[in-house]
C-alpha cells in the first residue's frame, strides 16, 4: 500500500489547518528545521525508505530550499512552510507515523496542499 492519494484533505481539514498556520511562531524556524533534519536522518538511518518517505524527504528539501533561497516570502508563506515541516515531524498527527504503510499518508496530503498553495501564490518560484 503505497498510494499517497488515498488520504485526501477535506475543506474542513484545510480550515482547521489554516487556523493552526496562523499560530505558528516564526521564532521557532530554526528549531523546527533542526528537528526536521533529525527526523529525516532517522528515516534514512532505518535503511528501508519507502516511496512515500522518499517523496516526503524530497518535498521537505523543496520547502527548505524555498525558505532559504527566497528571502522576500510573506509571513504567511513562511508560516505555511513551517506548518508543513511541523506536521511532518509530529509523529502523532492525524495518522500516527508508526502505522506501517499508512502513517505518512496524511503528511503527504498536508505537504502537497502547502506546496500547491505556494505554487499558486508565487508561481515565479517554479519557473525555470
Amino acid at each position: 500500500m503505497n498510494d499517497p492519494e488515498i488520504f485526501q484533505l477535506t475543506e474542513q481539514d484545510k480550515l482547521r489547518y489554516l487556523k493552526l498556520i496562523k499560530k505558528i511562531n516564526l521564532e521557532q524556524k530554526y528549531i523546527i528545521m533542526n528537528i526536521l533534519g533529525k527526523k529525516i536522518q532517522n528515516i534514512l538511518d532505518d535503511g528501508k525508505v519507502n516511496s512515500i518517505e522518499a517523496k516526503l524527504i524530497g518535498d521537505m528539501a523543496e520547502l527548505v530550499e524555498i525558505l532559504e533561497m527566497h528571502t522576500n516570502l510573506s509571513e504567511l508563506t513562511i508560516k505555511k512552510i513551517l506548518f508543513a515541516m511541523s506536521y511532518f515531524i509530529d509523529d502523532d498527527d492525524e495518522i500516527p507515523d508508526l502505522v506501517e504503510d499508512y502513517g505518512y499518508l496524511d503528511d503527504v496530503a498536508v505537504v502537497k496542499w502547502i506546496l500547491d498553495d505556494i505554487k499558486q501564490e508565487i508561481p515565479e518560484i517554479y519557473r525555470a
